[in-house]
């Protein structure tokens, strides 16, 4: 009978001492990065600039593309969504820029190319798609003050003249375009909030961000410019409403679409 009264005290405290242990630690899976490569083409060549690109008739030379992409969302395959924090990325390929504002505040943006971001701290996983918008959304867009990702006035995207205030240009392409004996300089923007544009692209393949892969998405300038003759409209901006509206529908619709994914 004691051993009986012992054996169920133990049992009791063993029990007790179960309760009160903590729960064993549940470790998240390691985070991975992406990295997304937005490669300019016109056509099936590579984009470049200070060279001839041919469009029918005319001959188009860039001195500059630049465009703001933002808000990413990763979707995985089971469907769910990762929000990529604080992204705002100013994706370009200049010539040196002079931003001064007079002759005493001398401010030289350098010539640079950037094609290619790097998503870090991505949960690991599969992700089968990604969310992404042109230009900047109409919080950060109507309020320069607020500060983002890539988000600066120094950037050189934004314009008092729109609107009457400041705001961001979404996107910015300039050159020459030549036709015939004729050539005139061509400098088309966008913006405004009613030209923010939201896509999703789809991958070929899932890709896993522990694995570091990449993503190549191919943005082919051609197909912005579907619909616009340069030569007749060589200034597209908010004075040029349904154009800009056009060029800025044709970089969302037409222009961007998934071209590889390796490592």
């Amino acid at each position: 009978m004691i051993r009986i009264i012992i054996f169920a005290l133990l049992s009791a405290l063993f029990s007790a001492c179960s309760d009160d242990a903590p729960s064993p630690l549940v470790t998240p899976a390691a985070a991975g990065e992406l990295t997304l490569t937005f490669d300019a083409r016109v056509g099936n060549a590579d984009f470049a600039l200070n060279k001839d690109f041919t469009f029918g008739s005319q001959a188009l030379n860039f001195t500059k593309l630049r465009y703001w992409v933002s808000n990413m969302v990763l979707v995985d395959t089971k469907g769910a969504e990762f929000i990529v924090p604080d992204s705002y990325f100013l994706m370009e390929e200049v010539g040196e820029l002079d931003l001064s504002g007079t002759i005493n505040d001398k401010l030289i943006y350098p010539a640079n190319k950037r094609e290619t971001i790097t998503l870090k701290g991505i949960p690991a996983g599969e992700y089968k798609s990604v969310k992404f918008s042109i230009g900047v959304d109409s919080r950060h867009n109507d309020n320069l003050s607020l500060h983002a990702g890539e988000l600066s006035i120094a950037n050189g995207m934004s314009s008092i003249v729109w609107m009457w205030h400041s705001s961001y240009i979404f996107s910015s392409l300039a050159g020459s375009v030549k036709q015939g004996s004729e050539t005139k300089a061509f400098k088309v923007e966008t913006g405004l909030n009613a030209n923010y544009k939201t896509m999703a692209i789809d991958f070929a393949a899932p890709v896993n961000s522990a694995a570091a892969k990449g993503v190549v998405l191919q943005v082919d300038v051609a197909k912005m410019l579907d619909g616009v003759d340069l030569v007749k409209n060589p200034t597209i901006n908010a004075a040029t409403a349904p154009l800009m509206s056009t060029v800025a529908t044709n970089q969302a619709t037409k222009a961007i679409m998934f071209g590889s994914a390796g490592q």
